[in-house]
């Protein structure tokens, strides 16, 4: 019964427990993924748009330098070999300009470049003869657009196995007019992924049409991320991105994790395979579902909680019932002096019924606080006694003498005939109100009498108790008799 009441209890906790986990970490992960979809997109125009803010700063720098005289200077030389010199000596003071921090890069441009005005290299920083007449109009959509227009302009261009961010400005001559243009390029290094993933708070890759070319991440979810984005099922999106069509966020598994992503064509990359793919992990973004796990510890407190209280309440009430059941036995198997004495708050009542049928079923009338016998109907009568003080120690010298000769009498008939009288009256008092006494047999009877006068002269610290039979009300009654 104890392990029935402690083990229900326990699988109810631990379903209650265990079904709040799940259901709450599942409905906190789903709504943390949803909005995580729906951010990271918010994301991807966030980094377009810094995209944009960077180039037009490029732009905007390679225009100061290209209306400096050193630029103009170019075009103002005689001769072919001064014009070079002087091409090669801007390139490099304006590859110093930018590593000044206070441009925006402390990095050193990857290339810096004046052009003349058919789109042919005059000569580049770091190497005067590299690249030495170079046409590039055809490779650079924006150099047509700057020395066609004169507005300065941004982009990109895979130039040498490089992905590089490219700002170009025309070169104006005294009168205003275009006579070349003036590029710088910086790479799209994993540097400037890292720094503009540090902006938009994800992981941010760059893309060509068959490789990732930089990335913020490390080298092992660029490698899986690699094989995802260039194999089904993500091939198609990455195709489509790269010809201008972003895609909508999309889950993969990389390195072991989920991760969810945006890929997209990067502004004002006309002309060149070009995107960028905003990364974010999945776990970290759900993490706040770990909360859920607190459920658990509660829960596993809650089991503990009632295995203790379990145990304090089986056992206050099962051993009362134990004790109660044995008592029953014991009065069951003839010993008519048991009574049941569990004074707890919920069995109390329980036992003094059943000892209240016990006395009944024996014919042995109640007793109240003040030692007086209460018949079944709840009348009740003084309970004779004789001797000295109920608490004095009997005397060894035999039967003490009682004022009240009935008394003495009672005590005096020898136990034997005491008995076999007292069952004679007893069934003979029945038998005059009409009841039944075939079940009455004598020494069963006689076997109960005397249990219960041991167990009231023990309760009165009396030398003997007998019983006298007495008939209320109809009702047949035994009348314990101290004698002291």
């Amino acid at each position: 019964m104890r392990l029935k009441l402690i083990v229900g209890n326990l699988v109810i906790v631990l379903l209650v427990g265990l079904g709040s986990y799940l259901v709450v970490r599942t409905q906190i992960r789903a709504e943390l993924s949803t909005q995580l979809e729906d951010s990271i997109g918010d994301d991807s125009v966030l980094f377009a748009r810094s995209w944009r803010a960077s180039g037009a700063r490029l732009a905007e720098g390679v225009s100061s330098r290209a209306a400096g005289n050193s630029a103009r200077n170019v075009f103002k030389a005689s001769g072919e070999a001064r014009r070079r010199g002087r091409a090669f000596e801007a390139a490099q003071g304006v590859s110093k300009w930018f590593q000044n921090p206070a441009r925006g890069r402390r990095e050193r441009p990857h290339i810096v470049m004046v052009i003349d005005e058919t789109g042919r290299v005059i000569a580049r920083d770091t190497d005067r003869n590299r690249m030495f007449a170079q046409p590039l109009l055809n490779k650079i959509p924006v150099l047509r657009s700057v020395l066609q227009t004169g507005a300065p302009r941004y982009g990109v261009w895979h130039h040498e196995s490089k992905l590089l961010q490219i700002g170009v400005a025309a070169v104006r001559n005294d009168q205003g007019g275009v006579v070349g243009a003036l590029l710088v390029g910086y790479d799209l290094s994993n540097g400037f992924a890292k720094q503009e993933a540090a902006l938009i708070g994800h992981d941010l890759l760059f893309i060509m049409a068959e490789r990732i070319y930089s990335t913020s991440t490390h080298v092992e979810l660029r490698d899986a991320l690699q094989g995802a984005l260039y194999s089904s099922p993500l091939d198609n999106g990455t195709n489509a991105a790269l010809q201008g069509k972003p895609t909508l966020p999309w889950t993969s598994t990389l390195a072991g994790d989920d991760y969810v992503g945006v890929t997209a064509a990067l502004p004002m990359a006309r002309g060149v395979d070009a995107g960028y793919v905003v990364l974010a992990h999945l776990g970290k973004h759900t993490a706040l579902a770990g909360v859920a796990t607190m459920i658990l510890w509660l829960t596993l407190l809650g089991l503990v909680g009632v295995v203790i209280y379990g145990l304090i309440i089986s056992n206050n009430i099962m051993e009362p019932i134990e004790q109660m059941e044995d008592d029953i036995l014991a009065v069951i198997n003839g010993r008519g002096d048991v009574r049941l004495e569990v004074e707890t708050a919920e069995l109390g009542g329980l036992s003094y019924r059943v000892n209240q049928l016990i006395n009944l079923l024996t014919g042995v009338a109640e007793e109240d606080d003040e030692g007086r016998a209460v018949t079944s109907s709840g009348g009740w009568e003084a309970v004779s006694a004789s001797g000295p003080d109920p608490g004095a120690r009997p005397s060894a010298a035999g039967p003490l003498q009682s004022d009240d000769p009935k008394v003495a009498a009672l005590a005096a008939v020898p136990e034997g005939q005491y008995y076999a009288q007292l069952y004679r009256d007893y069934v003979a008092a029945k038998q005059s109100v009409g009841e039944d006494v075939s079940n009455v047999q004598q020494e069963r009877f006689i076997d109960r009498i005397r249990g219960n006068a041991t167990h009231l002269a023990k309760k009165h610290g009396a030398r003997m108790v007998r019983f006298e039979v007495e008939t209320i009300g109809g009702q047949v009654n035994l009348k314990p008799v101290v004698i002291q």
